[in-house]
């Protein structure tokens, strides 16, 4: 066993790197001299690897603990497989929750009691509360700067995040607005009168209405000029933004839809038919189809491992986005709907 002092210590890393994980910790007990071997920060580097990390570019790998980071991602990994979870639970609003976005300090959430607020996620308490719908908050979406909100009074609000306080609001949806996205140049809404509108993110100016479905646009999803979209009328269609033209339908689902997903290349869905369909964002094909809801699928987020549902059924299932397997399905704890979920890799918010 000992023959590893005798070897160059590049050798003997070279030779050991071909263990597993679980083989590497195993050795690392054996002695000081395999301790040294066993912890060589590039073999954990390289089995660290296949998650594909996203290092911010200023750390150099070699600053890095890789044991320690290949540990910490193997226990969440561990724990996205079995679905244990501590749950912590935000009180404050008086009636339902419509919709939110998290980031790693804070999560912002819209109610139904009319109000947006602001939640720390080091202590789950509220920082923030702004009132100016006069309906229920349906909608949200922010960045650094701003944030834009849409309403059952058929208004958007423009929101500055450094002083909480309005910027404008816009005029010109004739019921509910139920999503909306925006980029450096536009802000994007639909709405229960079936029409998408394009606004200019600077005047807040309406550029163009687009009678976009036969049904409500429940959900829009906006990546570069590309603006897809997901209707009542069971049909998805994707726009170009700056045209306004249809440039494809996505026709599968057999009832209308509640909520989409796009990043470029994939398109997510979930209907009121109780599945969730996958979709080639180019070639209009549905690749998959996830099927164990046993109600509407409310809203769900993927990346490019997972996708996160939830439903009408009360329950939040995790999808192998690869195969369609359904990797986990616990009960949300609510004890009534569900109506948007958002996660990253240590988390779900709902």
């Amino acid at each position: 066993m000992h023959f590893i002092r005798e070897l160059p210590y590049e050798i003997a890393t070279d030779i050991i790197s071909y263990l597993d994980a679980t083989s590497l910790c195993s050795i690392s007990t054996v002695s000081k001299s395999w301790y040294a071997v066993a912890r060589c920060n590039e073999i954990w580097r390289k089995k660290a690897a296949r998650w594909q990390l996203n290092i911010p570019q200023h750390i150099s790998h070699y600053q890095l603990d890789w044991y320690h980071v290949y540990k910490q991602r193997h226990i969440l990994d561990s724990r996205w497989n079995n679905g244990r979870v501590a749950t912590h639970y935000l009180i404050g609003h008086i009636d339902s929750v419509y919709c939110l976005q998290f980031d790693k300090t804070k999560i912002i959430t819209g109610s139904r009691d009319r109000t947006i607020k602001f939640w720390d996620l080091a202590t789950y308490q509220c920082t923030q509360t702004l009132a100016g719908h006069e309906g229920s908050v349906l909608c949200l979406k922010y960045n650094d700067q701003i944030m834009v909100s849409g309403s059952s009074d058929t208004t958007i609000i423009v929101w500055n995040l450094k002083t909480f306080r309005p910027i404008m609001r816009l005029r010109g949806h004739t019921a509910g607005v139920l999503d909306v996205c925006f980029n450096e140049q536009y802000i994007i809404s639909c709405s229960k009168d079936r029409t998408i509108r394009i606004w200019d993110i600077m005047t807040g100016r309406l550029l163009k209405t687009i009678l976009a479905h036969n049904g409500p646009v429940n959900a829009i999803q906006l990546y570069e000029n590309k603006l897809v979209s997901a209707s009542g009328d069971a049909l998805i269609k994707m726009w170009d933004i700056n045209t306004g033209e249809c440039l494809r339908k996505y026709e599968g689902h057999t009832r209308g839809l509640a909520c989409v997903r796009y990043d470029g290349t994939k398109i997510v869905s979930g209907s009121n038919d109780k599945t969730i369909k996958v979709w080639n964002a180019e070639t209009g094909e549905c690749i998959m189809s996830c099927e164990g809801h046993t109600d509407l699928v409310r809203t769900l987020n993927f990346d490019q491992d997972r996708i996160v549902s939830a439903s009408y059924d009360q329950s939040i299932r995790v999808w192998d986005i690869k195969t369609g397997t359904c990797l986990l399905n616990f009960q949300s704890g609510h004890t009534s709907w569900v109506f948007d979920v958002h996660f990253d890799s240590t988390r779900i918010v709902r």
